[in-house]
């Protein structure tokens, strides 16, 4: 899981989460990464990332949420704020 203790989910344990599922050096990606113009990925691809960090996480988001995930701040602040919920 990648909630520390404090209950937020830090930009630094996404870095990693997506780092290992995209096999792809951590040091390629930072918190203002964008997932399309920067990691290569399709729509597509950036939601099932998404769908499989949600399932990493436990925390779903809406729709609406996904949608508005461009980069891994974007993504680190949703799952904070569910997080903190």
């Amino acid at each position: 899981m990648v909630i520390n203790r404090t209950g937020t989910t830090t930009e630094n344990q996404i870095i990693q989460l997506v780092s290992w599922i995209l096999d792809i050096p951590s040091s390629y990606i930072n918190p203002y990464t964008d997932f399309i113009d920067d990691l290569y990925l399709d729509n597509m691809e950036r939601e099932l990332l998404i769908a499989r960090l949600e399932r990493s996480l436990g925390i779903l988001l809406s729709p609406e949420e996904v949608a508005s995930i461009d980069t891994i701040q974007d993504i680190s602040r949703c799952f904070s704020q569910h997080a903190a919920a």
